[in-house]
């Protein structure tokens, strides 16, 4: 059976739009858990919550002294 181009794009948005609804259920499941997942004891160092605003000053002089 010969699927119009129609029909093609009209399945294509279905699927699209399916995937939508299904992958923003999924992420919402998963954005509700908020803490760091428990850091494996074999790391040297300690889990830290960073300041964003630092960090990307940081990274942005950082670029910008290598020749970025």
């Amino acid at each position: 059976m010969d699927k119009t181009r129609r029909q093609a794009l009209a399945a294509m948005g279905v699927a699209t739009g399916a995937a939508a609804v299904f992958g923003s259920t999924a992420l919402n499941a998963f954005a509700k858990n908020e803490q760091p997942a428990a850091v494996p004891s074999a790391l040297p160092w300690l889990w830290k919550k960073l300041d964003p605003m630092e960090a990307g000053k940081r990274a942005f002089n950082y670029y910008h002294e290598k020749g970025g």
